[in-house]
């Protein structure tokens, strides 16, 4: 009987050796993996996150607007989580042409994309609105948040814009 007591007893405290070990263990596995993801520079600091070029947002209504948003960057890499109804649901990184981050650019600078007001609205509730930003080189961000009473030079280039993001997922902006 005593010999069965022992032997339970040190089961018991081996066991929880092992179960410390294993945890200690994770948070060490955990930083390795995010050492992983962040990215250094030269001198040892983190990378700093790339800006997007153009973002790309669609807003929720309360039925079935599509609501996603497209990341574009310099490079290329378009970063996109379509949250509801959108084109394509779930997170994506795909690749837009450089090309056409060019000509949205020079759509932007025709259109005078930076004098627009930021946001055209005429006070009507849950109407779902489109967002876009853009940075040009060496210059401050523009964002113009569209819902209703939208210039059509304005709505035709947001239109651009839509067509370009979802064709870059393989979609349809036809939702």
């Amino acid at each position: 009987m005593r010999f069965s007591f022992s032997f339970l007893l040190l089961a018991a405290l081996l066991a929880s050796c092992v179960s410390q070990a294993q945890r200690a263990a994770k948070p060490t596995q955990a930083a390795s993996k995010q050492q992983a993801k962040t990215s250094k520079t030269a001198n040892g600091k983190p990378a700093a996150e790339p800006t997007p070029v153009i973002v790309f947002r669609k807003t929720p209504c309360f039925g079935y607007c599509p609501h996603y948003e497209a990341r574009i960057y310099a490079d290329g890499r378009m970063s996109y989580e379509g949250i509801e109804y959108a084109p394509v649901e779930g997170k994506r990184e795909v690749t837009m042409p450089l090309a056409t981050i060019k000509l949205i650019q020079d759509k932007a600078r025709a259109l005078h994309f930076n004098d627009l007001p930021e946001r055209y609205t005429l006070g009507t509730s849950d109407l779902p609105a489109t967002s876009l930003t853009i940075r040009p080189v060496n210059c401050p961000a523009k964002t113009v948040i569209a819902e209703e009473g939208v210039p059509a030079e304005l709505k035709e280039f947001l239109s651009y814009v839509e067509k370009q993001v979802t064709s870059a997922l393989g979609a349809s902006s036809d939702r």
